[in-house]
């Protein structure tokens, strides 16, 4: 990463070649997973890891669900267990990603889990293949130092640098250039990734975990169980999987900040982001307006008597200004220098995660002071240790005929001018590109059919405000599922988590109690605002579902239970 010496990197890229070399092109550097496929152990998990009651373990499942012979996997699972005399099950979570890790959600945030869906389920969560504590791991690299000095200083690193005047030729040709180096980095890290683990690649899509979720609900709740899962963000690819493969196994499943599977399985990713980001420019405009209400004393960038444009102005100046003129951060945890990109990649941060824009407002006006080390800081490398979100994206895509530098370069420049300008921002920021250099073929990829009768219906949960995950998907895929309903909360940043909302927490729970869909249209406010004060969004609000019950007193600040939900959640990004 940027800042690192250039000892420190020709050392990790010396220990990166050392294990190259110590491999096959078979992958015979990863070891096999040891045990028998059905077994299930759950034991106290390590101290001041977990809160009190909850359990670590995991579940021996096959490997290849198409080949009995090819090995098991282990699946690194966490409980919490229902806290109810009256056990209904378990639910299985999942936080996003890919990448995000489920034990730690379950073992950390169990309890006020338990506060949203109800108190009569388990709360499992668990590691995807690759992710995490499962085995067999992604080790592309032999360490995330080894990754870290690979992308040091490249596109990668430093994300697109995108001219003011965006139709400048130059600033096309520019583009270009980075986008051939940034293929020339996907190729590259993808052939170490075939030298490393070989066929071990294969068994990492999405696919592949929609049938441990199954395997692993038998192990748990018995054969004739149905499956109870919640998704967020790309987990809302899995609950979408999950319904439309085996729609006779639906429980009660939940999507919430939706992704849309559709396109995540068929359509190549530089064409995602036309519609997936159609409302990031609005909320980048509404974080601008509620720090301009909130004022001096509660938001750092504000000034007296400023509109939320006025602030706005002043921001993009800046970011316009990096391109010419970065910035030196020589106090920063890497040292190194705040370039356009990565401004905008730090922008993009915030959208997501209202709660931290008080913080992220205050580093922002310290950038603009002229000391950029917090914002340096926050967009370090170092999301995932190796090439996890790689493995399960590029699984999950449909070969495509892969387009020439210029042709992407095209697409993101229209996109910018007519969508928003934070795409070239979320092609770094989320690592689902190069998939044409992926060096194997996954034993099953799931493309669709996407509207299955289910067994039950599926709870859809979408932001109005939501800048990576927008309401329209949510509609979109609602829209395929006939039995869905839509709970739409209104408000800023990515899922329900990223603030608090009674209403949609008891919708939640009503569907989760006995199946009670909300009534067409409803959309729940949130309690308050990302900045102090009265919360920000607006709306006309239908009420939550008939019947539906309250929260128990016992429980106290729920508002504090989604706020730790959300640092995982938000943490383990798409």
């Amino acid at each position: 990463m940027a800042g690192y010496s250039w000892r420190h990197g020709v050392t990790a890229l010396l220990g990166l070649y050392a294990s190259s070399s110590s491999t096959t092109a078979h992958g015979q550097g990863v070891s096999p997973v040891q045990g028998k496929p059905g077994d299930l152990v759950f034991s106290p998990c390590p101290a001041n890891s977990s809160i009190p009651g909850a359990e670590c373990g995991y579940a021996i499942v096959p490997l290849d669900y198409t080949n009995p012979d090819a090995g098991v996997a282990k699946i690194a699972l966490g409980r919490y267990n229902a806290t109810s005399s009256t056990r209904k099950g378990s639910v299985l979570f999942n936080p996003g990603g890919p990448g995000g890790e489920g034990v730690g959600l379950a073992t950390q945030a169990g309890a006020g889990l338990q506060q949203i869906i109800g108190e009569e389920y388990d709360i499992i969560g668990f590691d995807p293949r690759g992710i995490g504590q499962t085995e067999p791991a992604t080790q592309c690299f032999p360490t995330p130092e080894a990754r870290d000095a690979f992308i040091a200083n490249t596109v990668l690193d430093r994300g697109y640098d995108v001219s003011p005047n965006v139709t400048d030729p130059f600033n096309r040709y520019h583009l270009i250039q980075l986008q051939r180096d940034a293929e020339a980095l996907y190729k590259t890290q993808f052939a170490i990734c075939g030298q490393n683990m070989g066929d071990q690649l294969r068994y990492m899509g999405t696919t592949t975990v929609v049938r441990d979720i199954d395997y692993i609900t038998t192990l748990l709740d018995g054969k004739d169980a149905l499956i109870n899962f919640y998704g967020l963000s790309y987990g809302t690819v899995i609950g979408q999987y999950l319904v439309n493969m085996l729609p006779d196994r639906v429980g009660r499943v939940v999507i919430d900040g939706v992704v849309d599977a559709n396109a995540w399985a068929n359509v190549p990713p530089y064409k995602w982001y036309r519609t997936w980001l159609d409302a990031t420019d609005s909320v980048y405009q509404l974080f601008f307006d509620d720090c301009a209400k909130a004022g001096p004393s509660a938001c750092a960038l504000a000034k007296a008597n400023e509109t939320g444009e006025d602030i706005f102005n002043r921001v993009e100046a800046f970011v316009a200004n990096l391109y010419d003129q970065p910035m030196p951060a020589p106090n920063a945890t890497n040292p190194g220098v705040l370039t356009n990109g990565r401004a905008r990649l730090f922008l993009l941060s915030i959208l997501e995660v209202p709660n931290s824009w008080p913080t992220m407002a205050s580093w922002l006006a310290s950038a603009l002071a002229g000391d950029p080390t917090f914002v340096m800081n926050a967009v370090s490398p170092g999301q995932f240790p190796d090439l996890e979100r790689s493995g399960v994206s590029c699984n999950d895509q449909m070969p495509f005929t892969a387009p020439t530098p210029e042709e992407t370069i095209d697409e993101a420049i229209d996109v910018y001018k007519t969508v928003t300008r934070f795409n070239f921002a979320v092609t770094v920021a989320e690592a689902d590109s190069g998939c044409q250099y992926w060096p194997v073929t996954p034993p099953e990829r799931y493309s669709g059919p996407w509207n299955a009768t289910t067994k039950n219906p599926v709870l859809i949960v979408s932001n109005t405000h939501d800048p990576v995950t927008p309401l329209t998907n949510g509609k979109l895929v609602q829209s395929m599922l006939i039995s869905s309903a839509l709970l739409v909360q209104d408000g800023p940043g990515h899922t329900s988590f990223a603030l608090a909302s009674t209403c949609t927490i008891l919708n939640t729970r009503a569907f989760f109690a006995n199946g009670t869909l909300p009534a067409e249209g409803t959309v729940c406010p949130i309690d308050g605002g990302p900045f102090p004060g009265p919360a920000a969004a607006k709306g006309t609000v239908v009420a939550a579902a008939e019947n539906v019950e309250t929260l128990p007193a016992a429980h106290g600040d729920y508002a504090e239970a989604v706020r730790h939900i959300a640092s995982f959640v938000l943490g383990s990004r798409h």
